[in-house]
C-alpha cells in the first residue's frame, strides 16, 4: 500500500484551507477503492516551535527530538508521496509550512510532491506555489511541473468542505482536484515500484 500525505500548510483555526481539507477528506472517501491511501496532516496538531536546532537536519543524522517534533519528521518519512496545500501570503508560502519543512532532513528525497494552493480570489494562491517549489527542491521532493491553484475557496465551500449549493466553481473543484489526486497517485505508485538506484 501506497501513502500519500496530505499536509494542511497553514495553521490558522480559520483558515479557507480547512475548508479545502475537508473536502479533500470526504473527496478521498469517495474514489475506488485502490493501491493508495491518503492521510491528512494538520500543521497546527504538532505544535512545531521556531526551528532553532544548532546544526541543520541534513548534518545532524544523530539529532534526538521532541515527542511533537519526532512525529512530524517519522509521518513525513513514513510516506511515498505528498500534497502540499499552500495560501498565499506576500508572494509566499506561509511561515508555518515554511518552518515545518525547515525540521527535514533527507525523508522526503526522490518521493513526488504535488502543490495545491488556494485564496479567497481567482489567483488561487499562484505566488505562494512558486514559492514553495525551490524549498521542496531543495529537499530532494520531486515535484509535479504544474501546481493546482483553487479560487474562491469561501463561495465554493463551507467549513466542513461541503460545497455551497449552487456554487458555480463546484464542478471545477470536483475536476480538478479529482485530477491533482489521479496524478499525485501515478507519480507515487510509479516512483514506488521503479525507484532510483542507489550507487
Amino acid at each position: 500500500m501506497k501513502n500519500i500525505s496530505i499536509i494542511l500548510g497553514s495553521t490558522r483555526q480559520g483558515a479557507l484551507g480547512r475548508y479545502l481539507f475537508n473536502y479533500l477528506q470526504q473527496l478521498v472517501a469517495t474514489q475506488p477503492k485502490s493501491a493508495v491511501q491518503f492521510t491528512f496532516l494538520d500543521l497546527a496538531t504538532y505544535q512545531l516551535p521556531f526551528f532553532s536546532e544548532a546544526l541543520p537536519p541534513m548534518a545532524n543524522p544523530q539529532r534526538t527530538l521532541p515527542a511533537n517534533q519526532q512525529r512530524w519528521v517519522d509521518d513525513m518519512a513514513a510516506a511515498d508521496g505528498y500534497v502540499f496545500l499552500t495560501p498565499e501570503y506576500n508572494h509566499a508560502e506561509p511561515a508555518v509550512l515554511k518552518n515545518a519543512l525547515d525540521f527535514l532532513g533527507f525523508e522526503m528525497q526522490r518521493k513526488p510532491g504535488k502543490i495545491i494552493s488556494y485564496a479567497d480570489n481567482m489567483r488561487g494562491g499562484q505566488f505562494g506555489a512558486a514559492a514553495l517549489v525551490p524549498i521542496l527542491q531543495r529537499l530532494g521532493v520531486l515535484v509535479l511541473p504544474k501546481p493546482t491553484p483553487v479560487g474562491n475557496v469561501q463561495e465554493t465551500l463551507q467549513a466542513d468542505g461541503q460545497p455551497i449549493p449552487a456554487a458555480p466553481l463546484a464542478p471545477r473543484y470536483h475536476k480538478g482536484l479529482t485530477a491533482a489526486l489521479a496524478e499525485i497517485s501515478y507519480y507515487t505508485t510509479l516512483l514506488t515500484d521503479h525507484p532510483f538506484p542507489n550507487h
